[in-house]
């Protein structure tokens, strides 16, 4: 099994350190939130890792890649511990980036991995979470004894759900899925926590959605709706640490938390 890790967006809530510095290298504790989750995803046995990126981007692909200056003078200075940890990001690994070519919806950036997969199933998450490592561990066994599609989800409080992906459970699968649902509308407190095993079959349905009028795009979420009827999507709930990323607020507090951890 491969994984894709979508990593295409601008940041704009991290402005404006991220105009130029990719959000997925901004250092939580004492590695960039990226390296977190190939690591994670290492561990649950998964060694292909697509990372769908966008212009501007190169330091990302830099990250983990060999930097031939820097390792010979770590090695003329005698700095083996540095040494040894620089190196760690190249060999985590196969990597592989490809770019998405306009800033345009999720769906698309999806989409750009589509040539690279060439199974029934892989593992989808995305860049701005940090996630218990035990929460790919887990969901990676629930595959090897289902061998079906699977959303990690996770419980909130009610007042909270108008901000994320809503899913409705009957009968140990999904069976609807809302995004961003009035607080009275929503069919649960069960939110999607961007980590997901689908099936090579979820390209063909984001081609063939239309756009969403009020977005201006086409949302992962009516894909795995749709999915629903060719397919059983089971849930995970979890209730490991999952720590989001994606405003200053949220880095800080991650932050924090690791920094005591």
């Amino acid at each position: 099994m491969k994984s894709i890790i979508a990593a295409a967006g601008f940041g704009t809530r991290m402005l404006p350190i991220t105009k130029t510095i990719p959000k997925e290298l901004m250092p939580v504790w004492k590695k960039p939130v990226i390296q977190y989750i190939v690591e994670w995803i290492v561990w649950s046995g998964i060694n292909d890792i697509i990372i769908i990126t966008s212009n501007g981007k190169e330091s990302l692909e830099n990250y983990f890649d060999k930097n031939h200056e820097l390792e010979s003078l770590l090695i003329k200075k005698w700095k083996t511990d540095l040494l040894e940890e620089i190196n760690k990001t190249k060999n985590l690994a196969n990597i592989c980036f490809v770019k998405q070519k306009q800033p345009i919806w999720f769906g698309d950036a999806l989409l750009q991995a589509k040539p690279w997969i060439n199974e029934e199933f892989f593992l989808l998450s995305i860049w701005d979470t940090i996630f218990d490592w035990q929460i790919f561990i887990d969901l990676m066994q629930k595959f090897e004894q289902e061998k079906k599609p699977i959303i990690v989800l996770q419980q909130i409080p009610w007042e909270k759900v108008s901000s994320y992906g809503v899913v409705k459970v009957e009968n140990n699968k999904i069976v609807d899925i809302v995004e961003k649902p009035e607080t009275w509308k929503a069919p649960s407190n069960l939110i999607i926590s961007w980590i997901y095993i689908l099936p090579y079959k979820i390209f063909d349905l984001i081609e063939n959605l239309w756009i969403d009028p009020k977005t201006w795009e086409i949302l992962l979420t009516d894909a795995m709706l749709e999915l629903t009827k060719y397919y059983d999507i089971l849930p995970m709930i979890t209730n490991h640490k999952i720590r989001d990323v994606w405003t200053p607020e949220l880095w800080l507090k991650a932050n924090n938390d690791l920094f005591w951890k």
